[in-house]
């Protein structure tokens, strides 16, 4: 792996809310050499990736989010037209339009689901590979899409199966990146959108369950994205959820499970499908963007929460006692970072200082000086700065001292004191008066 040169430590202290962009940068960079380190060839067509890394025989959808991560960052890679072509050799080609165009998992017995479809079209749309001959057929996987879309307006793994939440913001964020002008849209928003009120502001698996903060945060960031303009009272107020039950410091993961019929509940064949969740990056996606701005102190938490330890530590990889190296933690995280690099005004290697009122961007070549000595401190009288503006008034207050000295030491009387003084205060006064009444002259043609 590439290793990164350490930078000198901001200085800061260990609670100050900062999100260190140096340490971004080297995260980013780790992640994708854990990509290029994991890349493996299929065994037919081309390569790519398992969700399990250390796995050698690829999967679909882990292959999709691996070609994302470098798509999304600008980085080359050059394995990415051996990824597309077993990308491409994998969608399914039916006569029943409910099946041809999309992609099946290892689980789902063959049959093409959103679980992968969502991916796999979103990762197309985001690479502009809609015009490659190589490349799989976009505008099927379109309108795979579109027909497996439940007559309520959600998701399920397929047409028929109950809607879910994070089925349908995988549909949606595809579709949202092919035709977001597209009814099934803004019926796909409506479903995820009804029933939400200020005592249930959030969302879970299903529209009935218990919310949960990944659920939530996925949502959020599937309307940012299918509907910017969005912002309602109910909206806020699942911001306003999220970051109430946000911990920035659990790192978690979790898998939500469930069973899948293709023919209609209680039909054979059943498989169960599994969803790896990783809240507190998707969280902090979310709270990102949040319409009246993030939340700095709780994103820089959960920032210094993300990036502690190494990528490339089976720890932060995997789920928790597995001992496995997992591609979804890598993408949630990495998928956080990239949204956090492209904040605005913040260079390479900067630091912010987020503040409860106000956001500080100390740059790279000051960033070992503590904050406090980079703020302008202004003086509460500057003696030069007074005679400079005002020396008329102090040169006429000298005059006046030294005459009312020559007055006590009786060097001369009060009214050599009035014609030597008063009199040319009054005339300057008269003067700067006629001054300020004057039309100012217009400038040069």
């Amino acid at each position: 792996m590439n290793q990164t040169p350490p930078l000198p430590a901001p200085a800061h202290g260990a609670d100050t809310p900062v999100i260190d962009m140096a340490v971004l940068a080297t995260r980013l960079n780790e992640s994708l050499d854990v990509l290029r380190d994991t890349y493996a060839p299929a065994l037919g067509t081309g390569g790519g990736w398992y969700h399990e890394l250390a796995r050698p025989e690829p999967g679909t959808t882990a292959t999709a989010l691996g070609l994302l991560a470098f798509v999304e960052t600008g980085r080359t890679f050059e394995y990415f037209d051996e990824g597309l072509a077993f990308l491409a050799d994998r969608q399914t080609a039916s006569a029943d339009p409910l099946r041809d165009g999309g992609w099946a998992t290892k689980t789902s017995l063959g049959i093409p689901v959103v679980e992968a479809t969502g991916w796999i079209a979103r990762f197309l749309a985001r690479a502009r590979c809609d015009l490659r001959d190589d490349a799989p057929d976009l505008k099927r996987a379109y309108h795979w899409l579109l027909h497996n879309q439940n007559p309520d307006g959600g998701w399920g793994s397929l047409r028929g199966c109950p809607s879910r939440v994070w089925l349908t913001c995988l549909a949606l964020r595809a579709l949202s990146q092919l035709n977001p002008y597209d009814p099934a849209v803004d019926r796909g928003v409506e479903w995820l959108t009804a029933d939400r009120t200020a005592h249930r502001p959030a969302w879970g698996p299903t529209q009935a369950s218990r919310p949960t903060v990944t659920h939530t945060a996925f949502a959020l960031v599937t309307l940012a994205e299918a509907r910017p303009g969005l912002r309602t009272e109910r909206l806020l107020d699942a911001y306003d959820w999220l970051l109430a039950h946000l911990d920035p410091g659990d790192d978690h993961t979790w898998i939500e499970t469930y069973d899948v019929s293709p023919h209609g509940t209680g039909s054979e064949p059943v498989w169960r499908l599994a969803l790896w969740h990783y809240g507190l990056p998707i969280a902090l996606t979310a709270l990102l963007r949040d319409p009246r701005g993030p939340h700095g102190p709780v994103v820089a938490r959960a920032f210094r929460t993300l990036v502690r330890g190494e990528i490339a530590d089976a720890r932060w990889n995997g789920y928790p006692g597995s001992g496995r190296t997992s591609l979804w933690t890598l993408w949630w995280r990495l998928e956080t970072l990239i949204a956090l690099s492209r904040l605005p005004l913040a260079g390479n290697a900067d630091v912010l200082h987020w503040l409860p009122d106000a956001t500080v961007v100390q740059r790279s070549h000051a960033r070992e000086r503590p904050l406090a000595d980079l703020l302008p401190r202004r003086r509460l009288i500057d003696p030069a700065g007074l005679v400079r503006r005002h020396w008329a008034a102090c040169l006429l207050s000298m005059v006046c001292a030294g005459s009312l000295l020559g007055v006590g030491a009786g060097l001369w009387g009060w009214k050599d004191f009035w014609l030597s003084v008063i009199l040319p205060i009054i005339l300057t006064s008269i003067d700067e008066s006629v001054k300020r009444r004057r039309t100012p002259r217009a400038p040069p043609p």
